[in-house]
């Protein structure tokens, strides 16, 4: 029995080395880089209705963040020699570090720090930094300043899983915070009246004063509370398109091909960027 009993556990213990070589070998094929280079496809994940972030014009998904995902696959066409095309996947900000996570995308602009989601996913950057400003309907007591908003008969809303409902959650302890599933819930929040604000980003509202009478005011919330906005990618197993994403990112924004983008999707949008609060640093 004893002689047996050795044997089976040798046997076992044969098994599980071979089973953790198996898993290790597995976990290093898991590459991104690998994958987006044997496909020639760089899946960017996209929100809908989030202009002048991301919307669809004739069919076809515009926006600066759209355009930033073209841009990095121009540069990953010239490092892989060879064509790398773009394949659009929908998510929204409950569910995007899962849908990286899951490897249903490889990127996605728009990401803000902190050390839970850094843990979770790699982040690059930052491309970018916005303001946080509040959008109001008819209310006079509340304008520029942060203190304002801080009281539990305020209610601020804000869209769950955003850097907004963040800041708003760190900044604004004493407020009521209603958290909406998308933007159109936020803005129909605040004009049937069960919101008193809402925060989001400048880019943001001005789109939103575009496109809806909701709102008779935006103030740039002070002190200024910049939001630096990062790129997302899963954490595989070689970490090797994170790599090149860490690299790419700072060239981009210190280029000013960051700021240009941005630019060009308000102007696309009909957004006046002469209506951006100074000390905006893309």
């Amino acid at each position: 029995m004893g002689l047996v009993s050795r044997r089976e556990m040798m046997a076992g213990s044969a098994a599980v080395l071979a089973t953790s070589v198996s898993m290790r070998r597995a976990h290093a094929a898991d590459s991104s880089w690998d994958k987006i280079q044997s496909t020639g496809t760089l899946r960017l994940g996209v929100i809908p209705n989030r202009p002048p972030y991301f919307w669809l014009e004739n069919g076809k998904w515009v926006g600066f963040s759209t355009q930033m995902g073209e841009d990095l696959a121009e540069a990953l066409a010239k490092t892989m020699n060879k064509p790398i095309k773009i394949e659009f996947v929908e998510t929204n900000f409950t569910t995007i570090i899962l849908d990286l996570q899951a490897d249903k995308l490889d990127i996605f602009f728009g990401l803000s720090y902190s050390e839970q989601r850094e843990k979770a996913v790699h982040l690059v950057g930052p491309l970018y930094e916005l303001p946080e400003v509040a959008l109001t309907r008819g209310n006079k007591t509340l304008a520029d300043q942060w203190d304002a908003y801080n009281k539990p008969e305020v209610k601020v809303s804000v869209v769950m899983g955003t850097t907004d409902e963040q800041a708003v959650r760190r900044l604004l302890p004493k407020s009521t915070v209603r958290a909406m599933k998308a933007t159109p819930e936020a803005i129909l929040d605040v004009q049937s009246g069960n919101g008193d604000a809402w925060i989001t980003t400048v880019l943001v509202g001005l789109a939103a004063l575009k496109e809806s009478k909701t709102f008779d005011a935006m103030h740039v919330l002070q002190p200024v509370f910049m939001q630096p906005s990062h790129g997302g990618t899963r954490r595989d197993g070689d970490g090797k398109f994170a790599a090149y994403l860490k690299e790419w990112a700072p060239r981009y924004r210190s280029t000013g091909r960051a700021k240009d983008v941005i630019f060009t999707a308000m102007r696309k949008y009909g957004l006046d960027v002469d209506r951006l609060p100074p000390g905006v640093n893309f």
